[in-house]
């Protein structure tokens, strides 16, 4: 894996969400499949679709541009499904919870970290 990628949501809803980076052809083709619903959340770098094929639980998933504009946004997305938006860089996903998740047209600032050098 590629480190992490830590999103800052706006002011009104403020807090900081932590994705594992996936940035490999092969790690994002498998995202969270084969991982529990306690599994972490993942961000699937330069991928525009994604499928639910085979998961054993619901996902939470957002398209997002590069610039940090959510795209479009999803709960509880079932097994068995293709999301897609070409327009969209980065792809969010973690199991599905209760609770605050990205919305539609919010912006986040983003910033990528390096998990090698931590010991």
């Amino acid at each position: 894996m590629g480190g992490s990628l830590v999103v800052r949501r706006g002011f009104i809803h403020g807090g900081e969400l932590r994705f594992a980076v996936l940035d490999k052809p092969l790690e994002r083709l498998r995202g969270l499949l084969g991982t529990g619903c306690d599994a972490n959340p993942v961000a699937l770098m330069g991928c525009s679709s994604i499928h639910t094929f085979g998961m054993r639980y619901r996902l939470d998933v957002a398209f997002v541009r590069s610039d940090g504009y959510v795209l479009e946004s999803w709960r509880s997305v079932p097994p068995g499904r293709l999301l897609k938006n070409r327009k969209a860089q980065i792809t969010l996903e973690r199991p599905h919870v209760c609770g605050p998740w990205l919305a539609r047209g919010e912006l986040l600032s983003m910033r990528r970290e390096d998990d090698s050098h931590a010991g």
